[in-house]
């Protein structure tokens, strides 16, 4: 959840990886109750696939920062051209510059690149992010678009210390960090991380039209390349929430 030098930067309480957390905190942005967070305890097995409410619309993993992990995303990043929000009307990325603040950042993620059917009118997010985003909005601008919207939530005192485990303090860094992956409106699936220098394309989704993410083999295989090159201390330290239809 460490965003690299930002010491002038607000920094957030980390939020836990929990479906109950993510669904309290985006049904107050404005997600529509037929859709909800559920636990994802395996991208592989059949049976355990088969717990999961679907079509999965986004899934979002929380993985471990290691030394590994950390030269594989500078190596990745080093050469690519800064990236001027040119894929905004195709995908919504969001520049991570809240300390801590990954777990925001992931759910913000997830909902931007819904159908807006799946948004309530005159809501937070419809208010405060969707009608400001445009092509014509820099990467900056829509930093700080998350920033306001942050101050307006009040994450910290309304959702960081909602886990079940006791909460870290805003100023220590936590060497966890949660992504997201959705698919675009190209059709293709993407990668979502605000440390990374933009959106990251996967390659063209499997499926055709079908919504239900959760059995790409781009999203299996990313998934698994950062399981397999975890170290043997972190192999276990993932977890992984999906968005679906809703238990209500």
């Amino acid at each position: 959840m460490s965003t690299g030098n930002m010491a002038d930067r607000k920094r957030v309480i980390p939020l836990e990886s929990s479906p109950a957390i993510f669904n309290s905190l985006a049904k107050k942005l404005g997600l529509s109750p037929v859709l909800g967070f559920h636990d994802v305890f395996s991208i592989t097995e059949p049976d355990l696939l088969a717990m999961i409410p679907q079509p999965v619309f986004a899934v979002v993993m929380l993985f471990p920062l290691t030394k590994g992990y950390e030269q594989y995303r500078v190596n990745e990043d080093q050469h690519k051209e800064i990236y001027q929000n040119e894929k905004q009307a195709t995908v919504k990325w969001f520049k991570q510059t809240i300390g801590n603040g990954c777990g925001l950042y992931a759910l913000l993620h997830v909902l931007a690149n819904l159908p807006n059917d799946f948004i309530l009118d005159h809501s937070i997010l419809s208010e405060f992010l969707m009608k400001r985003l445009g092509e014509s909005k820099s990467v900056e601008d829509t930093a700080r678009l998350v920033e306001s919207l942050e101050n307006t939530i009040q994450l910290d005192e309304n959702f960081g210390t909602q886990g079940q485990t006791s909460a870290p303090d805003p100023s220590e860094s936590v060497d966890l960090h949660f992504i997201t992956f959705v698919k675009g409106k190209d059709n293709h699936l993407y990668e979502l991380d605000g440390r990374r220098q933009g959106p990251i394309d996967l390659g063209e989704y499997a499926f055709g039209d079908d919504s239900n993410i959760i059995n790409d083999p781009h999203l299996i295989d990313k998934i698994k390349f950062y399981m397999d090159n975890a170290d043997e201390e972190n192999k276990h330290n993932f977890a992984m929430i999906a968005l679906g239809p809703s238990d209500d």
